[in-house]
């Protein structure tokens, strides 16, 4: 007897179901394995990792079943046919992401665990290489799925998430011994300021300087040392900024992004600071999980801030990213958060610096016409909140100046001409490289260079401020070019050629000039990390073995190099805070 139609159909639906179901749950099987491979702080043990795959494996599994049985419904056989190609496109899909995001955090991550997500790509492209070999030929030659088949390809579905659980357990974190207590004598230093300024270039500067635009950045050249700086990828401000403060690579010093997510579904307690690239916002919105701005907290390394005032240089910092909640032991401190208005009693110290700083802030409305020049084109509105958010940093610098008069060391961070790159530097470099006359062109040419100028006469103002003593330092954690190739078309089609990109972290800048410097220097080769142990030496400071850059010492002049020799300690991070009224002293260990 025939069993009714109905009776065969309803098993047949839940059967596909699960068919289109599984490559979801398999999707999001790999993607908690990523998670814990990018954040190996997480403790990785059965009930988190479970917990990872029932949220992103039935949530993509949902996604997957909604979008395959309008395909497979009324067509019997078709999901299961259909099955083995969607696992392969999984499993391709996971290779991808493996072998991507270990190249593109190489620097992110430690190199013990980017060596086993290397490792984790090779097996699952392997994996997929034989799903795609199995369901061609089973396609072509139009042959039914065997017991074996079935069997085996379930058996290699299940082994690729073995595989990928084998690998993330096999990293064992390095025990490192903590370093020796470092004793430093505390003397007096030369002064320091250091001035971030977001998205400079020496290809803008260059220029502009032989064109007579930017005497104070010419001078810096021609007076000191300079060059470009080597950035890492990707560009991550918070990321990048605190290793030019650390001397130190992202993975080492724990600031990865501008942002962090709440772990508590993972792990209670815990943050994802890494998460995979362009997914961010996605996890973020699909979980509900408000995100928080990576701060102090999420530091592992002292800053070159915090090192000279434990050993008693009295310092401040104004507006450096990622320095929310900075110790109590500096002058003052004002971090970016203060300046986009939150603010707290964290965000700003001293407290009654913190309500004075208010004083300085500056509306777009209040801005006199003239304060980026002569313009033949009307400054567009979202610049002039650029240029406001800029100058009231730099106004209230100043006046911290005056105010600390024992101030020896400064970091000022200053973001505007990031904004005003990524809004207007694709135009800049037609102009001024490509000749182009185009009008918006040309408008979008002269903000740039107008900005250009506004920064090189507030830091004539600056260096003026400091007495033409000490070191003073400008540095830029990456530089901005015109959109090229893909770039390039899709900021056609989207109707903004005239932007500027920062994608593939172009080249920064750091300039040099005071005690000791080299008069008009190039330096080669200089990257992010070496800025802060170069730092360091110009201050006749020892350098910390657990620094993971070098002293750039062709900044110096010979005669300098001859007087100063140079000397380690083991770590700076063993240095304590010593409170005092008024500023910062040190206690040895």
């Amino acid at each position: 007897m025939t069993p009714p139609r109905d009776a065969e159909a309803a098993p047949r639906l839940w059967r596909d179901l699960l068919y289109n179901f599984l490559p979801g749950l398999l999707a999001g099987t790999q993607m908690a394995g990523l998670l814990f491979f990018l954040n190996p702080h997480l403790p990785f043990a059965l009930p988190p990792l479970l917990r990872g795959i029932l949220l992103f494996g039935g949530t993509l599994g949902l996604a997957t079943a909604a979008i395959l049985t309008p395909f497979t419904r009324r067509r019997p056989g078709r999901a299961g046919r259909l099955l083995p190609w969607t696992v392969t496109v999984v499993l391709a899909l996971a290779a991808l992401g493996d072998w991507v995001h270990a190249s593109y955090f190489a620097f992110f991550i430690p190199p013990g665990i980017n060596v086993r997500l290397i490792k984790a790509a090779f097996w699952l492209t392997l994996a997929a290489l034989i799903f795609f070999y199995t369901a061609l030929l089973h396609t072509i030659h139009r042959r039914p799925y065997g017991a074996r088949s079935r069997v085996g390809l379930a058996l290699l579905a299940i082994v690729s998430v073995g595989l990928l659980v084998e690998r993330r357990e096999a990293f064992k974190p390095p025990v490192v011994p903590p370093p020796l207590p470092s004793a430093i004598e505390t003397e007096a230093r030369p002064s320091l300021f250091v001035v971030g300024i977001q998205g400079a270039t020496l290809d803008a500067i260059l220029p502009l300087a032989r064109q007579g635009h930017l005497p104070f950045f010419a001078a810096l050249m021609e007076r000191g040392a300079y060059g470009r700086l080597q950035s890492l990828a990707p560009t991550y401000d918070g990321a990048l900024w605190t290793t030019v403060a650390t001397g130190k690579l992202p993975y080492v010093h724990g600031v990865l992004r501008d942002t962090v997510y709440p772990a508590g579904f993972l792990s209670p307690g815990d943050d994802l600071r890494l998460l995979p690239a362009g997914l961010g916002l996605s996890i973020g919105r699909t979980l509900g999980i408000p995100e928080r701005h990576a701060d102090a907290g999420s530091r592992e390394s002292l800053a070159i801030w915090e090192i000279l005032s434990r050993l008693g240089t009295p310092s401040g910092s104004v507006g450096w990213p990622s320095t929310y909640g900075s110790p109590a032991n500096l002058l003052f401190s004002f971090s970016d958060r203060y300046f986009g208005g939150d603010i707290l009693a964290a965000s700003a110290l001293p407290l009654e610096l913190a309500e004075r700083g208010v004083l300085f802030e500056v509306a777009p409305e209040e801005i006199d016409s003239r304060a980026l020049g002569q313009l033949d084109t009307e400054v567009p509105h979202a610049l002039l909140r650029t240029l406001a958010a800029d100058l009231w940093r730099e106004s209230l610098t100043l006046f911290l100046i005056d105010q600390k008069r024992e101030l020896k060391a400064l970091f000022l961070m200053l973001p505007g001409l990031g904004s005003v790159s990524k809004g207007y530097y694709g135009g800049y470099s037609a102009v001024q490289f490509g000749g182009a006359q185009d009008r918006r062109q040309r408008q979008a040419a002269e903000l740039v260079v107008a900005y250009y100028r506004h920064l090189d006469q507030f830091l004539a103002r600056l260096y003026e401020r400091q007495g033409g003593s000490g070191i003073f330092a400008v540095v830029s954690a990456y530089g901005f070019e015109a959109p090229e190739g893909l770039g390039r078309v899709w900021g056609t089609i989207v109707r903004r050629p005239l932007e500027g990109s920062s994608r593939n972290s172009p080249d920064g800048v750091l300039m040099l000039r005071g005690d000791g410097i080299e008069r008009g220097r190039f330096l080669d080769d200089a990257r992010l990390i070496d800025v802060m142990p170069t730092l360091l030496y110009g201050l006749r400071l020892p350098i910390a073995l657990d620094l993971d850059g070098r002293i750039l010492t062709q900044t110096f002049e010979r005669s300098f190099l001859d007087r100063q020799p140079l000397t380690f300690v083991p770590s700076y991070e063993t240095l304590a805070p010593e409170e005092r009224e008024g500023g910062a002293g040190i206690r040895r260990p």
